[in-house]
């Protein structure tokens, strides 16, 4: 079972961010499961600097999981148009198969929270999710001259980031 749950995430490693390849970044661009490694990543640090108060085991696994409807959905940006009742239901049908594919109810809970946004640990989720992409954008900028890229993700996410931000002092 552990080798079809493998092959089942490991296509994230190939969905590539829709949003990049909308701005056309010259090089290469991120896929979803770095995006979710980079969140990971700034959610420890957050958590061991600041006293969150946030169940940290929630957030991991929240960060984990919040990109999974993507395997059968494939990413979207703003401009494709989709509604998001539709995307939503597409997603949740992903995670629905999957966490009874692979006896995971937690994993359909925990999007479940994230998707609805109430939580604390939520919030905090979403806030990352977002600010990530801004700070990707930089350092696109600084590989190949995107400054235009740069103000139209902090006009989309700048209210996250800031937010963000005030963590990383």
């Amino acid at each position: 079972m552990e080798k079809e749950f493998y092959k089942e995430i490991a296509k994230m490693k190939q969905i590539l961010r829709r949003g990049w390849l909308l701005q056309k970044v010259p090089g290469r661009v991120e896929s979803d499961a770095e995006h979710t490694f980079s969140m990971i990543m700034l959610a420890l640090e957050i958590m061991a600097k600041n006293d969150t108060k946030l169940d940290q085991l929630k957030v991991l696994k929240m960060i984990a999981y919040h990109e999974l409807g993507e395997i059968d959905f494939g990413d979207t940006a703003p401009e494709d148009n989709i509604s998001p009742d539709y995307k939503h239901r597409k997603e949740e049908e992903c995670l629905i198969r999957l966490s009874k594919t692979y006896n995971i109810p937690e994993m359909l809970e925990i999007w479940e929270e994230f998707e609805q946004g109430k939580t604390a640990e939520a919030k905090f989720v979403k806030m990352i999710d977002k600010a990530d992409p801004v700070m990707q954008v930089y350092e696109y900028d600084k590989a190949y001259n995107m400054p235009n890229a740069v103000e139209e993700f902090l006009q989309n996410n700048g209210k996250y980031y800031n937010k963000f931000k005030k963590y990383k002092r």
